[in-house]
């Protein structure tokens, strides 16, 4: 047999998802146009049961497939961060889709096949796996991108995504490609003991290959200088894809790099953090002092989203454990904060994903003082304000980086974390004290989306409060 029992167990969450999506593909071509709202709640209910089964398996260490996949807490931790995030995705998704008159089932195909990939992204240690998996949810992204087709914007927006995204997968071939001909593998635990006792010319053409790779993955993880595309696709993406793709690809990119880096890539550890100590202090910079030239909310998330990934960059740098586990708290923080922002850029949004201009924002506060309550939770959380899991996760973030004496690069992320302070709270300001607008739009008053924008709240504070269990399963997740 060309797979047993046990290969098909550790892939159980990923295969369920497909299965699901196929489901939904076939039933979709007889469901009546009034139905097809049962498309959504079948992709709810496939992502429900991979959640169960992923929560099950926790603590279950194997290897499938010959090695190609790995099932650790690492990749079972990614994997709730990433089913969680789907599931409000979708949430978000059943309204928006009738509102726009486009509730059909490739929409729910489209984004559980990219689940499914990111999964496979964040549990495997070879290279051509990591490869076919970014360039399955890419292209899943550029085709939900540019999902509203009567909306130039989102149309562009898509392109823009598919070329820069071909340009950074050229780079990640290349460099897999090179790593492949040093070594004669794709596998990242052989690679590590090839590059250990590899002499200074391999050495230096592995350097050489990893910055090819890196390329790919700062693409994903929007790293500076290769973030452009963040704002404008998602501005451009339906908002509660915005909301996916600002949390689920990165969450599984974030992870792989950190596969790559600290099993592949541990014999070059002196040279590589100090490229990222570069790439790490230029990301937060670039992302917070551009935002605060922002005036759509969902451009001003883009950028926050470069600055945070470069506050998680810094966990990596710091190369201990603490750093490491640090990230991975860290993106599950990010979840909350992310999509409650997003789930309050739709509520002001109109016909056509627009009116999300942070003007739109005025008076909210007092119009809808729940909701203008919860924005400002996100807001303070996003600015790393006690008692969020946004400072706690900064905490540890920066902490890891004293611990291991980057004491320079700590101060310039708490810098930049008091300049994002100032629109963060521009925001707020906005829905407090800029009074009522002339001709204030009317909201879209969607209960799902009101259900988000609740468990983000709740999120929020609830693990900003309480981050021990937390933190501990993110600290016992990364064993390799």
């Amino acid at each position: 047999m060309l797979y047993s029992m046990k290969d098909l167990v550790a892939i159980m969450p990923e295969l369920i998802i497909t299965a699901f999506a196929f489901v939904i593909l076939l039933i979709d071509l007889w469901l009546p146009k009034k139905s097809k709202g049962l498309n959504g709640v079948l992709a709810l209910l496939g992502v429900a049961i991979a959640f169960g089964v992923t929560v099950s398996m926790y603590g279950t260490n194997m290897t499938a497939f010959r090695g190609m996949v790995v099932m650790d807490n690492a990749s079972n931790f990614a994997g709730i961060i990433m089913l969680l995030t789907t599931f409000a995705a979708i949430i978000l998704s059943l309204d928006f889709l009738k509102r726009e008159d486009m509730n059909v089932g490739e929409y729910y195909e489209i984004l559980l096949f990219s689940l499914v990939a990111m999964m496979v992204l964040a549990s495997t240690y070879n290279l051509i796996v990591m490869f076919i998996a970014v360039e399955t949810l890419s292209i899943g992204m550029y085709v939900l991108t540019g999902f509203l087709r009567d909306k130039d914007e989102s149309v562009e927006g898509a392109m823009k995504y598919f070329i820069l995204g071909s340009f950074a997968s050229t780079f990640l071939v290349l460099g897999i490609g090179l790593m492949y001909g040093l070594f004669g593998t794709v596998d990242l635990t052989i690679i590590k003991g090839g590059l250990a006792n590899a002499d200074s010319l391999h050495k230096w053409a592995s350097i050489l290959a990893f910055l090819f790779i890196f390329v790919g993955f700062g693409f994903k993880i929007a790293a500076f200088p290769f973030h452009s595309w963040t704002p404008d696709v998602y501005a451009a993406a339906p908002t509660p894809m915005s909301a996916f793709m600002s949390v689920a690809p990165k969450v599984a990119s974030f992870l792989a790099l950190l596969r790559f880096l600290v099993v592949g890539m541990s014999p070059i550890e002196v040279e590589w953090t100090k490229i990222l100590w570069v790439v790490a202090v230029f990301t937060m910079t670039f992302g917070n002092t551009v935002a605060l030239f922002q005036k759509d909310l969902k451009r001003l998330l883009g950028y926050s989203s470069i600055a945070h990934a470069g506050y998680m960059l810094v966990g990596i740098v710091a190369t201990n454990q603490l750093g490491y586990g640090a990230v991975m708290f860290y993106l599950f923080g990010y979840m909350f904060m992310n999509l409650g922002a997003f789930a309050i850029a739709e509520f002001i949004s109109t016909k056509q994903d627009r009116g999300t201009e942070i003007a739109s924002l005025r008076g909210m506060g007092y119009r809808y003082p729940l909701m203008g309550a919860a924005m400002l939770l996100f807001m303070f959380c996003l600015a790393g304000v006690p008692p969020t899991v946004g400072f706690v996760g900064k905490y540890y973030l920066f902490s890891a980086a004293v611990k291991s004496h980057l004491y320079l690069l700590a101060v310039i992320g708490v810098l930049n974390s008091a300049v994002s302070a100032y629109f963060y709270l521009n925001v707020i300001v906005t829905m407090y004290m800029k009074g009522e607008p002339e001709n204030a739009q009317p909201v879209f008053n969607s209960f799902p989306l009101k259900v988000v924008v609740l468990l983000g709240a709740v999120g929020v504070i609830y693990v900003g409060i309480f981050p021990s269990t937390f933190l501990d399963l993110a600290l016992h997740s990364i064993g390799f």
